[in-house]
């Protein structure tokens, strides 16, 4: 996500004000994966990629992989009490209600609807780790295939 450069045209499409300090966190999704959210191993990667954005006196933190929610926890007590965090999830949905909005999308009636989980790589251990990590409602997963576009 940082080497794309994604949010840093986001964040110069929206305002010239914002002083953006990036950082890959390498090795952070591994704890994750393995069910390790939290612990000196844990804690210690944390500190050692983060200190250069706690440097830089960041007041916001955006938690731009799917995983890091789950190290908030550490990444907050790491970074301090005056930085806020951003969930790039919480982020991404709010912006998926209104585009569904604006498209008159809305599910009207209230209800859980229908959850699928679609994984291009290994079935198996796409559901254990969705299971460990969302609980129960990941029961399954399927292959998702793209779309094969003819050659031209």
């Amino acid at each position: 996500t940082i080497n794309s450069g994604a949010y840093g045209r986001a964040v110069q499409a929206a305002s010239g004000d914002v002083v953006l300090t990036s950082a890959a966190c390498p090795g952070l999704v591994e704890f994750v994966e393995r069910g390790q959210t939290s612990g000196e191993e844990v804690e210690i990667l944390a500190e050692r990629l983060l200190a250069p954005v706690r440097q830089a006196d960041v007041d916001t933190l955006l938690l731009g992989c799917t995983h890091y929610p789950y190290l908030a926890d550490v990444i907050g007590a790491v970074m301090g009490p005056d930085v806020t965090l951003v969930s790039s999830a919480e982020a991404t949905a709010a912006e998926l209600r209104t585009l569904l909005g604006e498209r008159d999308l809305l599910r009207s009636e209230p209800g859980t609807g229908d959850h699928v989980f679609l994984s291009s790589g290994d079935i198996s251990w796409f559901a254990d780790l969705g299971r460990r990590l969302l609980g129960p409602e990941l029961g399954a997963a399927d292959a998702w295939h793209p779309p094969i576009t003819p050659a031209r």
